[in-house]
């Protein structure tokens, strides 16, 4: 493939399959509320139950009974207190061990054990861009997103000089997309939840439904999160973009549209009619413009690879 079809998506394609043209309701966050407010209402019952009264000073010194009794009291204070560490250690356990159970059954997402799961078992990588690792598994589902978008085209993937390009497209698109977003934040770029949940809902509109968005999501496998994710990177890239080329002064003319025209002419398959320019004018004409921006942002993204250290390692 051309350099312009393995940079034309620089944003996650995993939108762009959703959007063609990306899960679910607050449910579960119901759900991980109550369990939430189930296990902070356990904790005071754990609490009292090692809390014992204190022992008056005076009750100690009176006689050398009471004296010799005094260690045998601070000592069972002493004890109380660890019980009341072991019992509030049990407490942060089981909170611990809940919230890693609902987070693996994807009912919620505080990306904690995830986080600490990437510290014990690093995932493999498939390239390191300036230093930030993307993972083989992120390469795998781009990879598996764009074989899918392919085969919908009609295109033979089984074919090793597609199946190569494909590949070649899947580690490129993320590297670009990567290379994009670290500058992004480097000009201190931020996205809010509204901007995410706005996106999440002209999806939800675009494909006629969340139920439609369910079904498109089980069939790219993606979750919530990581389409929510996905959205966020969008929004981050195009922000950048939008700033860092400048496409106001693109201008179609007359002749590119000629020439398009006799292009398209010249290749159309045989028994097929194409209609005058006239008719087809407008949209020809934002294709090309299309390409023209296209193209401004190749050479930014060129621009951005020569200055990167970056590592393919697939």
């Amino acid at each position: 493939m051309q350099e312009n079809n393995q940079t034309n998506d620089t944003q996650n394609t995993t939108t762009d399959n959703l959007n063609p043209t990306t899960p679910v309701v607050d449910t579960v966050v119901v759900e991980a509320e109550g369990a939430a407010t189930d296990l902070a209402s356990a904790a005071p019952i754990v609490v009292d139950a090692v809390i014992v009264p204190e022992v008056a000073p005076e009750t100690l010194i009176h006689t050398e009974a009471a004296t010799a009794a005094a260690p045998v009291v601070i000592a069972s204070k002493k004890q109380m207190l660890v019980q009341y560490g072991i019992a509030t250690l049990v407490v942060l356990i089981m909170g611990g061990g809940l919230a890693y159970a609902l987070e693996q059954q994807g009912r919620i997402d505080t990306g904690v054990f995830d986080k600490i799961s990437s510290i014990v078992n690093p995932a493999p990588a498939a390239a390191v861009v300036n230093g930030t690792k993307i993972t083989k598994a992120d390469y795998d589902k781009n990879l598996l997103q764009l074989q899918n978008a392919a085969t919908a085209q009609g295109a033979d993937v089984a074919d090793a000089s597609i199946a190569d390009d494909i590949k070649k497209q899947a580690i490129d698109v993320l590297v670009n997309t990567e290379l994009l977003r670290q500058e992004a934040y480097k000009e201190g770029a931020l996205v809010t939840d509204e901007q995410v949940e706005a996106r999440y809902q002209e999806i939800i509109t675009s494909l006629g439904g969340v139920e439609q968005l369910n079904a498109k999501m089980v069939e790219l496998g993606i979750t919530e999160p990581a389409l929510r994710k996905d959205i966020e990177g969008e929004i981050l890239i195009q922000g950048h973009l939008s700033k860092a080329v400048d496409i106001s002064k693109i201008e179609v003319t007359e002749k590119d549209l000629s020439d398009a025209y006799a292009q398209i002419s010249s290749t159309a398959t045989a028994g097929v009619k194409i209609p005058p320019l006239a008719e087809i004018k407008t949209q020809l004409e934002a294709q090309l413009k299309t390409n023209k921006e296209q193209e401004l942002v190749n050479a930014y993204i060129t621009k951005l690879r020569e200055g990167a250290t970056i590592e393919v390692l697939i």
